[in-house]
């Protein structure tokens, strides 16, 4: 999914390019890969939940209470709590105050099933139907990094269309690491919690990328890090209620920051910051007894990249 969105990302460049090629003029360095459309105004979220059991109206019966050997599965008897208490700077010793605080699952088994969705979603899997529901837009708060303020922006239910992989410049497969960061309450009773899980990949110089239910050859995308040492993609994932799985979804337009580059172990800090869980791409495939569809190692010299995409920490920008 991040190398469709890289992939636009390198289009639109080509064709701002282009076009000011036609009007006599280079395109300027500040031009960045950004979709022409003007996204609608933002839709304030319908509904929020901390410490507290989310509300979703629907006409069913009170779920009785899960037991302590089954994780419930209905997100209503499911709690948002805030990671604030407690926090405290581990070079100074002081508390640390966030005016927008992290939200983690309660009970923090709900992670394991999250755990095996994402895993399902990295490699084809004719076991792991798309949505039962695609197109809806839901209306959600924005968390790029810990503590910032949140605005609203909008994300769309919808099938992924392709697997990937990194890999380092010698052409050695990265593992990249998952870390579900924060979740909100959507107000949508269709798919309730929406999580943003980090996706990182230390060291990346290359990217390989396969159509879902393809043969095709692989794309190569060639990534270059400028200010940090992993790139990071915050991927949104959401709850289905009916189906009781994990759906990663899409930006219809992209947020700030969606795409930028971090210093290296910066994954590592936030979980253990936080006391949230971080899952590397080889576990994750092996606890649920998948296979891999990428190569441990490729020849960079046999490269037919579609483009170079420069990573900073204020974001991506595409170079043809």
């Amino acid at each position: 999914m991040r190398f469709e969105r890289w992939a636009i990302a390198l289009v639109a460049v080509i064709l701002a390019a282009a076009g000011s090629a036609c009007q006599g003029r280079p395109a300027g360095p500040s031009e960045t890969a950004r979709p022409t459309s003007t996204p609608p105004p933002p839709v304030s979220p319908t509904a929020t939940a901390t410490q507290a059991v989310l509300k979703i109206e629907t006409p069913t019966a009170t779920p009785a209470p899960a037991s302590a050997s089954v994780c419930p599965e209905d997100p209503r008897v499911w709690q948002l709590v805030p990671l604030q208490a407690g926090l405290r700077d581990p070079k100074t010793g002081k508390p640390i105050q966030l005016p927008k605080p992290p939200q983690r699952i309660d009970p923090p088994c709900v992670y394991e099933g999250l755990a095996r969705d994402l895993a399902r979603s990295l490699v084809p899997n004719p076991d792991f139907p798309t949505p039962a529901v695609r197109g809806k837009t839901l209306s959600v708060p924005w968390f790029w990094a810990p503590g910032m303020e949140a605005p609203t922006i909008r994300v769309e239910v919808d099938t992924v269309d392709s697997f990937e992989a990194s890999y380092d410049a010698g052409g050695r497969r990265i593992e990249d690491l998952f870390l579900p960061y924060t979740a909100v309450a959507t107000g949508d009773p269709d798919y309730p919690v929406l999580v943003y899980v980090y996706w990182d990949s230390p060291g990346v110089a290359w990217v390989l990328s396969r159509g879902a239910g393809s043969e095709e050859s692989f794309q190569w995308l060639r990534i270059r890090l400028e200010g940090g040492e992993a790139t990071r993609f915050v991927s949104p994932v959401v709850y289905e209620a009916k189906t009781h799985r994990w759906v990663r979804i899409v930006y219809p337009f992209p947020p700030p920051r969606d795409t930028h580059a971090v210093p290296a172990g910066s994954a590592e800090d936030v979980a253990a910051l936080f006391g949230l869980p971080l899952w590397r791409r080889g576990e994750l495939l092996a606890r649920f007894g998948l296979k891999d569809i990428f190569p441990e190692s490729i020849n960079p010299a046999e490269a037919k990249p579609i483009g170079t995409l420069i990573v900073r920490p204020d974001g991506a920008e595409a170079r043809r």
